[in-house]
């Protein structure tokens, strides 16, 4: 129901405002409503998810929220505790923080340590005397560290922010190197910048070790801009010059207990599991791919026991097929969704390289080509198709038709843009052929996911492997796309999504709004009860 609710309240644009509002402007020293938070982020979640997909209403919605709430700070009517509030709502919805909210000058942590009196205490040891708590509230998890300063930079003035990132990422403590490296992949060139900086000091310390040399060395590769990837490529010759060896043979730090992969959905998403054990401890590694965007997220989520790590990876597989893939498998999808971020100027999520470390991923680079036709070459490596003649071909294409029957996910296969029907009559025919029409435009689109089910289908040892190898060829040419059997299903369930009406009604939503958002009832006045008077006791003298 909330899910439901929260992407019809994105195509409300005034109550997302509303809700925003309410909590950007909570009283200092209290805490969030919880209830409204989750709201918050899942409705930020959705509009994300609906503007990558083309519908205007989530472009609408985070614009307007994020322009209201630039009024709202300029207004002063924004509070601290709401600033630090709003910021941990974009930023679990994958979204970055608006700019507006930014608060304005405020002391640094140097300044509102409780050493500032001092006058030799430097920023690093102000930072810390900050840091010593958090890190016992957290523990090794480098994923729970990144999370946590993600939702706490862009609460930050931004010279503040830069000074905080540097200091950090020159810190003794091992965990900070760790940070820094996946600092490297943050969205914000500021946080990038501040990073190889504090690395250079670490370096010019004597603090960068061996591991973090191994990590720059492969995760430079990722980089997406060619200044910040020269500055890193600097940083590993002149720690090689300074004497620190990278080991190129990194043994896994968990023991690799199997591989699972979702099917790929009409997005472009696909899920990754990796089930990790070291020593009695349980984790798995957990990477989400979507195309045109690369390594969405990354991170590692430990487990209880054995029973939960099962649970957890069954979810991975719901919507049909074994699931189980290769080690192989999982490195060369990974390679090929990093150069497909890449091409389109998106970083990897910043756990990725927590991920291959922890399974010893230390060849994992981008492909060089992520085009429909290079992931068809990496199915085919020695070319066997080119050699099936044209019956052949025309079979293996036919049997696309019997794909929604036998892969529950592709009956997912739809398009979702609000451009498709601009300007169309409303009759079936002409949705029809306008779907066509928009599908002519979408055929990279469209063979890359093919071809990557088809990847994934060969790993898993599926004989209809080749047929969707075939078939995401024949789309990525000039083949008539009516006469492909699996085009003509996406635009039947194109048209079919198109009419239905799954989002919760306005009643719906304003009934949880103001569920959500009315004052905790109190408790009813106690009645008068008629009882006997009290007995006097005299009181003892002391």
């Amino acid at each position: 129901m909330q899910t439901q609710a929260a992407h019809a309240l994105a195509a409300d644009p005034r109550n997302v405002q509303a809700l925003a509002q309410e909590i950007a402007s909570i009283p200092a020293g209290t805490d969030p409503d919880e209830a409204l938070c989750t709201l918050l982020t899942m409705t930020l979640d959705q509009a994300r998810m609906a503007q990558e997909g083309g519908q205007r209403f989530g472009q609408r919605c985070l614009d307007a929220v994020s322009r209201h709430l630039a009024d709202l700070s300029r207004k002063g009517a924004v509070t601290m505790a709401g600033t630090i509030a709003i910021a941990r709502c974009y930023v679990r919805a994958g979204l970055p923080v608006p700019a507006g909210l930014e608060p304005g000058e405020q002391p640094t942590p140097h300044q509102t340590s409780p050493h500032s009196a001092r006058e030799d205490t430097s920023p690093e040891a102000a930072f810390a005397a900050l840091s010593a708590s958090l890190l016992g509230d957290i523990g090794d998890d480098p994923s729970i560290l990144h999370q946590t300063f993600a939702e706490i930079l862009p609460g930050i003035p931004p010279d503040a922010r830069s000074m905080l990132c540097r200091v950090a990422a020159a810190n003794p403590d091992p965990r900070f190197e760790q940070l820094a490296c996946a600092w490297l992949l943050d969205t914000s060139e500021q946080v990038r910048s501040a990073a190889l900086e504090g690395l250079a000091d670490r370096l010019a310390a004597g603090r960068l070790s061996p591991r973090a040399l191994g990590r720059l060395a492969v995760l430079r590769s990722w980089i997406v801009d060619d200044p910040v990837r020269r500055r890193v490529d600097a940083l590993i010759r002149s720690a090689i010059r300074s004497g620190i060896s990278q080991d190129t043979h990194i043994a896994p730090s968990h023991r690799i207990i199997g591989c699972h992969s979702s099917p790929i959905d009409g997005s472009g998403a696909q899920s990754l599991a990796i089930a990790l054990q070291k020593g009695r401890s349980r984790a798995i590694a957990m990477v989400l791919l979507k195309q045109r965007f690369g390594v969405k997220d990354a991170y590692i989520v430990p487990c209880a026991n054995a029973a939960e790590q099962r649970g957890l990876l069954q979810q991975v597989t719901t919507l049909g097929g074994p699931g189980d893939v290769s080690l192989d498998y999982v490195q060369t999808a990974l390679s090929i969704a990093l150069a497909d971020g890449r091409k389109n100027a998106v970083y990897p999520a910043p756990g990725l390289a927590d991920v291959a470390e922890a399974c010893a991923l230390t060849t994992l680079r981008p492909t060089q080509d992520a085009s429909a036709q290079a992931i068809v070459s990496a199915y085919d490596p020695q070319d066997a198709l080119a050699s099936l003649d044209p019956d052949e071909r025309e079979t293996l294409i036919a049997a696309s038709a019997d794909w929604p029957a036998r892969y529950p996910m592709v009956t997912n296969w739809f398009e979702d843009d609000d451009d498709i029907f601009d300007g169309v009559k409303a009759t079936s025919t002409a949705r029809a052929r306008a779907t066509w029409t928009w599908l002519e435009t979408r055929r990279d689109f469209w063979a890359s996911i093919i071809a990557r089910t088809a990847l994934l289908l060969k790993d898993q040892g599926d004989p209809q492997a080749r047929s969707f190898a075939v078939t995401a060829h024949a789309v990525s040419h000039d083949t008539p796309l009516q006469r492909i059997p699996i085009m003509a299903a996406i635009v039947d369930q194109t048209l079919e999504a198109s009419r239905a009406t799954s989002v919760a009604g306005d009643d719906d939503i304003m009934a949880l709004l103001m569920n959500l958002m009315a004052p905790p009832p109190q408790p009813a006045p106690r009645q008068p009860r008629d009882k006997p008077a009290r007995k006097r006791v005299p009181r003892k003298p002391k």
